[in-house]
């Protein structure tokens, strides 16, 4: 079970690090921000790609970080990551129903659909390892561990 959720974030971090290098970038934004048309009357559309690529790559790099330290804890079997690896799984269900959005309306995101596809499948990979976490947890405690440390 530490093993399946070391192995699990690190490799969403490098999905995400790999997706976001290849796509966050200035045109992809503005193909997004004018597909969705929305700016503000008087807004210049550069100063809001580049905001966006900011909150992007702010985004992946804050995500990146919480995923290794998830990925340390779980491998480590730290006990009150357990906890901390429970919830960021259990969030994966937002990604999973949230992804299925950018299938409908693929412009919204700049990201290519199977890169969103790639990303909807660790999403519902998640939420299955929040299940089996769960369930080790109701069964046997955290990391379905029956001792403290073992």
């Amino acid at each position: 079970m530490q093993l399946a959720s070391a192995g699990f974030f690190a490799a969403q971090v490098l999905l995400s690090i790999f997706t976001a290098a290849l796509y966050i970038n200035h045109d992809s934004m503005l193909k997004v921000i004018q597909a969705q048309g929305n700016l503000p009357q008087g807004t210049d559309p550069e100063t809001v790609v580049s905001f966006a690529i900011f909150i992007g790559w702010a985004t992946v790099v804050v995500v990146s970080i919480l995923g290794l330290v998830a990925a340390l804890g779980s491998y480590l079997g730290w006990r009150w990551m357990f906890w901390v690896v429970l919830v960021l799984c259990g969030l994966n269900g937002i990604g999973a129903i949230t992804n299925l959005s950018y299938f409908v309306k693929p412009e919204a995101s700049p990201m290519p659909t199977w890169a969103i596809a790639v990303d909807e499948v660790f999403a519902i990979a998640g939420v299955a390892l929040f299940v089996w976490l769960l369930i080790g947890m109701i069964r046997f405690g955290p990391w379905a561990m029956k001792k403290p440390g073992t």
